[in-house]
């Protein structure tokens, strides 16, 4: 059985080959989708100055959109599929990102991230990616220092796409609860799409929201 990256890279290559470098070519329905994701995801924290992970970052889109508002991390893609971070190295150039191959539960990285953004990352259902969930969404959260933001598609969803993987969100909730006990989750901004940010240091302990 080839191992879930292997067959997770020769979907999105055939995506790319089929619909080009836009959001058709990773899976999404529509950008506006894409968007909403990374708007959910911006709701983790302050991003400007601080060292982001972009991880399963596709074409940069993430970075894209930052970049739209004013947002300018300290910024590092890792996608396992070759030709999205050669699109990557081709699009943004020496602009002061940085761009990886790698499978998130190999990487080991070179440098701390004060956060880590995953979005889309489990959306299509390969071969053992079910079992990787807990193991992937561990050590991602082991790599940020502040926080975690990261999406899954919701066995709440009134239509189910075939090919993709749809998750409880109860049951993602409860194991990202045995992480961190600080952990927002946000099902209100599509009918088929959940995200969570986790948190290393919990909110309530940060001085300036404590009552007086």
């Amino acid at each position: 059985m080839s191992p879930p990256d292997s067959e997770t890279t020769r979907f999105y290559e055939s995506h790319v080959r089929r619909y080009g470098y836009g959001y058709r070519g990773l899976g999404f329905g529509r950008r506006s989708s894409q968007e909403k994701r990374f708007a959910a995801a911006a709701a983790l924290g302050a991003f400007h100055g601080a060292r982001l992970l972009d991880a399963g970052c596709g074409f940069g889109d993430l970075l894209a959109w930052l970049d739209a508002r004013g947002i300018q991390p300290r910024y590092t893609g890792l996608d396992i599929c070759p030709p999205m971070i050669e699109r990557c190295r081709r699009r943004f150039g020496e602009a002061g990102a940085r761009f990886l191959v790698g499978d998130v539960l190999e990487y080991e990285p070179d440098q701390p991230y004060d956060y880590v953004v995953a979005s889309g990352i489990f959306g299509y259902a390969a071969r053992g990616l079910r079992a990787r969930v807990q193991p992937m969404l561990e050590k991602l959260f082991a790599m940020a220092e502040v926080g975690l933001a990261v999406n899954f598609l919701s066995c709440c969803a009134p239509r189910r796409a075939p090919g993709r993987l749809y998750l409880e969100p109860a049951d993602v909730l409860q194991f990202a609860l045995t992480l961190t006990s600080a952990v927002r989750m946000d099902h209100t901004y599509m009918p088929n799409d959940f995200t969570l940010c986790m948190y290393r240091k919990p909110p309530w302990e940060d001085p300036g929201m404590q009552e007086s």
